[in-house]
């Protein structure tokens, strides 16, 4: 269900940009909606530096969900949250 969660808040500020942006083509439409779903992992990293604790919180619930599918079994899963859940300690630790 995060997994869920968490594309549809990576996938839908671009969905809205193709939409809001389509009556000045398709083309440039796809393109900013594209720009603008790339830049949201660098958005969110950027709040990790900046505010500590919300990378605190978001490396909890990353080693949460980790810990949740490495009991499940599901290796891949486990081990792409460990990576979240390290970056996000990293940078919540990098900027203090």
């Amino acid at each position: 269900m995060l997994l869920v969660l968490l594309a549809a808040a990576c996938l839908v500020p671009g969905a809205l940009t193709v939409w809001l942006l389509r009556r000045h083509g398709w083309g440039v439409a796809v393109l900013a909606g594209i720009g603008a779903t790339v830049m949201l992992p660098f958005v969110l990293i950027s709040g990790m530096l900046v505010f500590p604790p919300l990378g605190y919180a978001i490396a909890a619930a990353a080693t949460l969900a980790a810990l949740r599918d490495y009991d499940n079994g599901k290796l891949g899963h486990a081990t792409t949250w460990t990576t979240v859940a390290v970056i996000a300690m990293g940078c919540a630790r990098w900027s203090r």
